[in-house]
């Protein structure tokens, strides 16, 4: 290292060190073994979608471009161009079940990544506490450590015949720690999981009765399956004044390329977040707005036929992995990602993640990096082109079978 350099020890808390006494290393350590790892034949990433498959709707580069010749603001505020913000908060508020203001309750963002990094800046700081469902969002927990608070973690269980859900008595526990902040995404990434909304009433009635806020990423909540109802937090009793609700079109509508995003928070927490705005990337892109004045009205049959393909992707993946002997997987509910877990493979997340990179080329995440119950597990997305994702099932479960057994 460096002796002029020396990483701040925010930067250090990203390695998530902690998880050295479980995994044999930090978690920035065993992502680079990872990346070091040689790629085989036939090289298919399967931590994302293939946007080139699945392409946005007609309409957007029209959009886009109209925007970039001259129709849009190229300088907007930076909590977003006012119009574009007006027709959001229209859909947005169809979408959710709340009338929202499109002057105090929306922000524009580049992607829902940024949606949650800046909520979280505006919300916690150094000492804070943190409840964050264990598995969740790859980041959820490196960018609490980041600034500098601490993550009280709540199990996500998913028995097998049964409804997936938070442990509610963990929850409840770590509410009594007062926590600042809860912190979910629903669908739940990596696993997919979507609550039953008696259950999603009951999440809310706890920490309704709390002092803490709650925010919710809901980038995947078009993306549900098998006809079943999406709950949203935000209009669940008593949690309108408390909730932020991180939203956006880059998954389900392939606009990831885009950078564009949004989120809706009371109005004091929007306006701390266009505070953090200011400084940490003034805007969302632009010209990219424009195309969210389109977003979640026009796109509807787009978004129906996307649906259904993805099921049946996720409904061949299912099959395919129940095959294999030592392998547990749920269908999920939402999103386009599935959890297998592998009870009976006598191997580790990294050694499996290793495996299918040099054996099989295909690029999976490790169950590792969304939280310790997420150990002896890997994360895909099954968003590919068809006759791609059957080649690359078989050289899966391939590289599966021939791993040692438990």
């Amino acid at each position: 290292m460096s002796e002029i350099y020396q990483p701040t020890s925010r930067l250090l808390r990203l390695d998530v060190p902690e998880r050295a006494a479980t995994e044999g290393a930090s978690l920035r350590e065993l992502e680079r073994e990872l990346e070091r790892t040689p790629v085989g034949p036939d090289f298919l990433d399967i931590t994302y979608a293939d946007t080139h498959r699945f392409p946005p709707d007609s309409w957007v580069l029209d959009e886009f471009v109209k925007a970039a010749s001259g129709a849009g603001m190229t300088y907007t505020p930076y909590r977003g161009d006012p119009g574009v913000r007006r027709a959001v908060a229209e859909h947005v508020s169809a979408f959710l079940g709340e009338q929202l203001d499109p002057d105090g309750e929306i922000i524009l963002t580049p992607g829902t990544q940024a949606g949650l990094y800046t909520a979280l800046s505006a919300i916690i700081e150094p000492g804070d506490t943190v409840v964050l469902p264990d598995p969740d969002y790859i980041t959820s927990e490196r960018s609490v450590r980041y600034l500098g608070a601490d993550v009280h973690p709540v199990p996500l269980l998913w028995p097998e015949g049964e409804s997936p859900c938070l442990d509610l008595d963990a929850l409840a526990a770590g509410l009594r720690q007062e926590p600042k902040l809860v912190m979910l995404s629903h669908p739940n990434n990596p696993t997919g999981a979507v609550f039953d909304p008696s259950h999603v009433a009951e999440i809310a009635a706890l920490v309704a009765d709390s002092s803490a806020l709650l925010l919710v990423d809901q980038l995947y909540s078009r993306l549900v399956y098998d006809g079943k109802p999406f709950a949203h937090m935000i209009s669940e009793a008593g949690m309108r004044s408390r909730t932020i609700t991180t939203l956006g079109p880059s998954k389900t509508e392939s606009l990831s390329g885009y950078r564009i995003g949004m989120a809706v928070a009371p109005p004091e927490i929007i306006d701390r977040m266009e505070d953090v705005m200011s400084v940490a990337a003034l805007r969302c892109p632009a010209y990219a707005q424009h195309i969210l004045t389109r977003w979640l009205d026009d796109d509807t049959d787009y978004v129906a036929k996307r649906i259904g393909e993805y099921q049946s992707l996720r409904d061949v993946s299912v099959a395919a992995l129940s095959e294999i002997p030592g392998v547990d997987v749920r269908p999920a509910g939402g999103s386009a990602y599935l959890f297998p877990g592998f009870p009976g493979i006598d191997a580790t997340d990294q050694e499996v993640a290793i495996a299918l990179k040099r054996d099989a080329g295909l690029v999976v995440n490790p169950g590792y990096q969304f939280g310790p119950r997420g150990r002896k597990h890997f994360r895909i997305c099954f968003a590919q082109d068809e006759q791609a994702w059957d080649a690359a099932l078989k050289r899966m479960t391939d590289v599966l079978h021939s791993l040692p057994r438990a």
